[in-house]
């Protein structure tokens, strides 16, 4: 009996309780409101991150915290959580908001107060020293894991392809990697090198595993530049041994598996950044025409058929090949004087990976048709590079092609047909009747009147009038589009732009291409259409100049923003060591961009 009253006190209890809750001020349940703050460690390497805790006791839904000036960490928030306490029949209630701290240089800092403005009172916490070192080791391989990062050349030529490798050692399991590789795009121009590798290596008698990516930077402008850093972030997994004493489970098993505990500690990783001074490409030697083409080319020409005759079409295809920056390349005119109507093709280019450098083959195609009969010459095509291994300027010239020009054969006769009874009108005097007809003759013109055959007649007048008209103005418009579409470059590449870029969307939907290698083509399509619609040479410029280009056109600016967001969302999904993505999402989101684009 005694034990059912206490229960039901306990319940009446409860229920009193819920009602304070609930039914209490929503600002306050105490009138001791605190603001405090605590980090999990205030020593630490610029290696580590921090968890700051901003704590906010005796209110309940409080307005968020205003965090102070934090210039020397990257701040990301982790979550809040708020909790309910029941102490000595005083409700107690607090909110807590994490932070996560990532520290960017080495120094002794201060994490100022946190401000909270609560129904026009102020309440701050007190300020947290913070000390941040370098690792306290002696060298690299002592540690669990590092960083290294490095340039193939640190004085390149403007133009000149370097290449900007990063890796990463460590003798312990790692997951969550996430890397981040800046570069001024005001001064650079990057190309992406591949995949990751992985690998093992033996370091002073220690074995690491080596994750390694390198990206091609091409400068584009003299002077002084640097190369921030790049920052890796990632969980390392570490495997501890039990205390068997104290596990009667592993004792149990006996298996090396339970016999083990698996901890993880994140890490941020920070390499330094690296100086690089561009060098003027030389003035002596220089080509008046110079394309600002560096480093090993290539050049050959070969023609569809030789034989041919007068007015038929044949195609020229020129191919440049080589390691740098073989997307500069341009041919827009063949020169081949009044011989020969020549029509250009949309330049088509494929990059290669040769070791580690990024080169590639550009090909361009001319349709071509003679007018003169005989022997014909399409002399060669020049070109000039720079090679910045030798120092020099180079010239190559493709091989000139003889072709045969034969006389068609397929001319037009007109041949003119005299009707018999005006070769034989003189010499006939007579009309011999050969027949009657059936119906009666008329004699009066009365009898031929009839306003069927009045309006037939109008009718037939009209439509011979107007019908040439007609045609001869679809003939014209015709005419005048198809030679627009074979002259003005210009105007062609806009016109099939958007059905071209449809085209490959449509392929790529269907394509078994690996993750990377689909985001790298979905870039293309998209930097291809861009450089359709605005007449632009190469495809090989960034999210930012892609943005500057459509300013320049005056595109709308969310159509600009749009572009510039699916260009850097290609470019990150890219450069990650490791890449998850939805392609069919990829593809809609392109799709609708192109839409977009051409209203």
């Amino acid at each position: 009996m005694q034990n059912h009253s206490q229960k039901k006190i306990e319940y009446w209890l409860a229920i009193q309780v819920f009602i304070i809750i609930i039914f209490s001020p929503i600002n306050a349940f105490s009138s001791n409101i605190q603001l405090s703050t605590s980090v999990d460690k205030n020593k630490l390497t610029i290696e580590d991150s921090i968890e700051l805790s901003v704590i906010i006791s005796g209110v309940r839904n409080p307005p968020s915290p205003n965090l102070p000036q934090l210039s020397n960490f990257i701040v990301r928030p982790t979550g809040s959580h708020s909790s309910t306490q029941i102490i000595n029949s005083q409700i107690l209630a607090s909110v807590t908001h994490k932070y996560l701290l990532i520290p960017k240089k080495e120094g002794e800092f201060k994490i100022g107060p946190v401000v909270m403005n609560l129904s026009g009172s102020i309440y701050q916490s007190l300020p947290i020293s913070i000390s941040i070192k370098k690792p306290n080791i002696n060298s690299n391989t002592n540690r669990t894991v590092y960083t290294e990062t490095s340039v193939s050349k640190a004085t390149p030529y403007m133009y000149e392809q370097i290449v900007y490798t990063f890796k990463l050692f460590r003798k312990t399991k790692a997951i969550n990697l996430n890397l981040s590789m800046p570069y001024d795009e005001s001064f650079f121009r990057k190309e992406d090198l591949g995949k990751s590798k992985r690998y093992s290596k033996i370091i002073n008698g220690i074995a690491y595993d080596v994750d390694e990516i390198s990206i091609a930077l091409f400068p584009t402008k003299i002077g002084k530049s640097i190369i921030p850093p790049s920052i890796m972030e990632l969980d390392l997994v570490n495997r501890t041994q039990r205390n068997l004493r104290r596990d009667p489970f592993a004792r149990f098993f006996n298996d090396p598996f339970f016999d083990r505990t698996t901890q993880s500690k994140h890490k941020i990783l920070s390499t330094k950044p690296i100086k690089l001074k561009t060098k003027p490409l030389p003035t002596k030697g220089k080509p008046k025409h110079f394309q600002n083409l560096v480093g090993q080319f290539a050049i050959t020409a070969s023609i569809g058929k030789e034989n041919l005759d007068a007015g038929d079409t044949t195609t020229l295809t020129i191919t440049v090949s080589g390691i740098g920056n073989v997307m500069d390349v341009r041919i827009t005119s063949l020169n081949l004087g009044d011989q020969f109507k020549v029509y250009p093709d949309q330049p088509l280019f494929k990059k290669t990976i040769h070791g580690n450098q990024v080169g590639g083959e550009k090909v361009f195609k001319f349709a071509i048709v003679p007018f003169s009969t005989g022997r014909q010459l399409i002399p060669s095509i020049s070109l000039d590079y720079f090679d910045p291994d030798t120092n020099k300027y180079n010239a190559i010239s493709s091989n000139s092609i003889n072709l045969s020009i034969k006389p068609s054969v397929n001319t037009e006769k007109l041949n003119l047909i005299q009707p018999k009874t005006a070769l034989h009108q003189k010499n006939n005097s007579t009309v011999s009747i050969l027949a009657r007809d059936i119906l009666p003759i008329h004699t009066r013109l009365e009898d031929f009147e009839s306003d069927t055959l009045v309006k037939n007649q109008q009718i037939i007048y009209i439509f011979g009038v107007l019908l040439p008209v007609l045609i001869y103005l679809i003939a014209a418009g015709y005419i005048r589009y198809n030679h627009q579409m074979n002259e003005d470059i210009s105007y062609s590449r806009r016109q099939v732009a958007h059905r071209k870029a449809m085209q490959k969307l449509d392929q790529l939907s269907t394509s078994t291409l690996r993750s990377k290698d689909f985001v790298r083509e979905l870039s293309q399509i998209v930097r291809e259409y861009i450089g359709d619609k605005l007449n632009l040479q190469g495809t090989a410029f960034t999210a930012k100049e892609v943005e500057e280009k459509l300013n320049k056109n005056t595109f709308a600016r969310d159509k600009i923003s749009s572009v510039k967001n699916l260009l850097e969302k290609c470019e990150s999904l890219q450069y990650s060591p490791f890449v998850t993505l939805n392609e069919n999402s990829l593809i809609e989101e392109t799709t609708k961009l192109l839409v977009k684009l051409e209203k």
